[in-house]
């Protein structure tokens, strides 16, 4: 348990960055796109259950799964996710930052992204649709962008569900940007491990 306390900063800052990418930017302007706060915020919305016990419910499924199909390591930092992710997502107000819709779309699809690359580099995540990418990476070898991107599509669907077409569109855009800047940012440390291995 030592080393997941040592990894507490780096969990705190992921879901943090996270939280902020959804409560300034996208859930101000409706985009409900990724993870379980925005599974959270439709469900909210389509049946009045407050978004935290959604939130709770999905991330106790998913821990399940992640004790049964991952590592112990993994499980246990994940579990530290889980147990912060719903309390500071419902600490932190929904407030805009900004009035531009496009500004929001593109500034809180790469906070999230960014939230979750921080998580998967210490092998941790905040719980919820952040679980199934890393089965997806272990056992299937989908790379995590990929599996972020196949996982959120429920959330399109729920996006039609309660908001109709356009809303659904622009949710499918924000997973997208979501995968396009994940997949950048493990290119960029593919090369930056590539060029220490040279300078070795």
């Amino acid at each position: 348990m030592k080393a997941e306390l040592k990894k507490f900063p780096g969990i705190l800052a992921g879901i943090l960055i996270i939280t902020i990418g959804l409560n300034f930017f996208l859930l101000p302007h409706s985009i409900a796109s990724a993870g379980v706060g925005s599974i959270g915020y439709l469900i909210e919305t389509l049946l009045f259950i407050d978004r935290t016990i959604v939130v709770w419910g999905v991330n106790v499924s998913m821990l399940c799964l992640a004790f049964l199909f991952l590592e112990r390591e993994v499980f246990l930092k994940t579990l530290v996710g889980s147990l912060l992710f719903p309390i500071i997502l419902n600490s932190v107000p929904v407030f805009a930052v900004t009035r531009f819709f496009g500004v929001a779309l593109i500034m809180g699809s790469f906070l999230f992204s960014l939230g979750i690359f921080i998580l998967y580099q210490i092998g941790a995540s905040n719980g919820g649709v952040t679980v199934p990418p890393l089965i997806f990476n272990r056992y299937f070898g989908i790379d995590r962008a990929t599996g972020v991107f196949l996982t959120n599509l429920i959330i399109i669907f729920l996006n039609q569900l309660v908001f109709g077409f356009q809303a659904a569109l622009v949710s499918a855009i924000s997973i997208y940007l979501i995968a396009f800047f994940m997949r950048k940012m493990l290119q960029f440390q593919e090369v930056g491990s590539k060029k220490k291995g040279i300078s070795k």
